[in-house]
């Protein structure tokens, strides 16, 4: 009988345990960071670079913001994130066209709506669609002897698409989430610099083993 009632009482601690973190009413404070390194070997033809040589491109980029989330109802939150980004990238020695050192800074802001599917409330995914809009500023530096000046730029870029992390919860109030996979539709515009005035679209589809991008949170409000 008292092995029967621990359970019991473990079991209706476990469901509230549960409950205090995704129900109705919960919020969540906290920020997100990333980071990504790349290198990519380009051989491009003798019209792009003068004689075909090829070149590596090196890439790195870093991210931070604050975060703050609403349950709407169980297991549904809306979620706003701020966002601070530092890109640059470093091209090795060549002929024509590609700066040496590219650095951009971009600020963003990001609206989500997530579903969260999680065992016992502790770990598992959410998933759902977002709108961002960033504005941000690019820096270049091309090599001695090319026809181009050091230049910046200005651009802004709305963006949309659909994430999926996995989240786990460290504790009743504490919280982590890694993105797993992310698709998304950008439009973008840029003008200032050599680049004058430009308009483009991009989709992109890119997975956790690519570039890291983690958030923490703390739990607080609902019943729990």
């Amino acid at each position: 009988m008292n092995k029967i009632l621990i359970l019991i009482t473990a079991f209706l601690l476990t469901i509230q345990f549960s409950n205090a973190q995704t129900e109705k009413g919960s919020q969540t404070l906290g920020f997100n960071f990333g980071f990504g390194v790349g290198k990519t070997n380009e051989s491009p033809g003798a019209q792009q670079t003068g004689d075909g040589s090829p070149f590596v491109l090196r890439n790195n980029n870093f991210t931070f913001g604050p975060l703050y989330s609403y349950f709407i109802a169980n297991g549904i939150d809306i979620s706003l994130a701020l966002n601070f980004a530092s890109i640059s990238q470093t091209t090795s020695d060549n002929n024509f066209g590609y700066p040496v050192n590219y650095h951009d800074y971009q600020f963003s802001g990001t609206l989500y709506a997530r579903k969260y599917l999680l065992y016992k409330n502790k770990f598992g995914i959410r998933t759902g669609p977002y709108i961002s809009y960033g504005k941000g500023t690019t820096n270049f530096t091309y090599p001695p002897g090319d026809n181009f000046n050091d230049n910046s730029y200005t651009s802004h870029n709305l963006t949309a698409g659909v994430k999926l992390e996995m989240v786990y919860y460290a504790s009743k109030k504490f919280g982590f989430a890694a993105t797993l996979a992310n698709l998304q539709y950008e439009h973008y515009n840029s003008a200032g610099g050599n680049q004058l005035n430009q308009n483009g679209n991009n989709v992109s589809f890119y997975t956790g083993t690519t570039a890291l991008q983690v958030s923490m949170f703390y739990t607080f409000g609902g019943k729990g």
